[in-house]
């Protein structure tokens, strides 16, 4: 391999090692338990305001339907009243039309008074569901602050570290090769991680392996290695190098 490119690989190499330090950390941080806790957590608190949301429209719709069937009780009554302080002097066709329209009163406050019962069983159910959407935002809110309490205190930890794993890598990418940097991003992109991967002999058949997929290279895989001393991965696509 020319001593120059041996180089950039070694120097690319080396970022590599740094990048995948700052990986694990970050993936730590990641798959913290109380991270997910506050998540679980978060979305519960989510569920029980949107539940808390839909009782409040329902209650309003609820109140609306009561308004009006009240003031259809009222105007029914207020009819009632009048049918029966009639003086008698009606004609006996008119007594007849009273008396049917006294039937149908009868009938609509029958009807009234179930659908008034309906409501007060809705108005329950709603009051329910709302108290316990409360009880369970609240209980959900409670341990959301306590996990966030506990991934904060991981993040604040590990800050430090982030920091310096950071400033490092951005100082390294200053001297890397830019094409072979460029292609490095490529693959990481393509969940190919790590991109560059040394070659794995395999005495046996006097050929070699790429380090990452352990694929058996092929003939014209194994003479670029020996020749120019980096192959790509005819399988993963990765960087496969040779460093003597």
């Amino acid at each position: 391999m020319d001593e120059k490119i041996k180089q950039s690989f070694k120097m690319m190499i080396d970022y590599q090692k740094k990048d995948i330090e700052l990986r694990k950390l970050n993936n730590l941080i990641e798959r913290d338990e109380a991270l997910a806790v506050m998540n679980k957590y978060k979305r519960a608190f989510n569920d029980a305001k949107r539940a808390i949301a839909e009782c409040e429209q329902q209650a309003g719709v609820l109140l609306d339907t009561f308004a009006e069937l009240q003031k259809y009780i009222e105007d029914n009554e207020a009819l009632l009243a009048e049918l029966e302080n009639s003086d008698g002097g009606e004609s006996e066709a008119e007594l007849e039309r009273r008396v049917k329209r006294l039937e149908s009163l009868k009938s609509k406050f029958q009807s009234a008074d179930k659908k008034m019962h309906e409501i007060q069983d809705k108005a329950k159910t709603v009051c329910n569901r709302r108290a316990e959407a409360l009880k369970t935002g609240k209980a959900a809110q409670q341990r959301f602050v306590e996990a966030r309490e506990k991934h904060g205190k991981l993040i604040n930890s590990k800050a430090d570290e982030l920091e310096k794993l950071k400033a490092e890598l951005e100082q390294m990418r200053k001297a890397v090769n830019p094409k072979l940097f460029a292609e490095y991003a490529k693959l990481a992109e393509e969940n190919k991680f790590p991109p560059i991967v040394q070659a794995v002999a395999d005495d046996k058949k006097n050929m070699f392996n790429c380090g990452g997929c352990g694929l058996n290279l092929s003939q014209k895989g194994n003479a670029a290695l020996n020749d120019q001393g980096w192959f790509r991965c005819e399988n993963c696509h990765r960087i496969i190098v040779l460093l003597n």
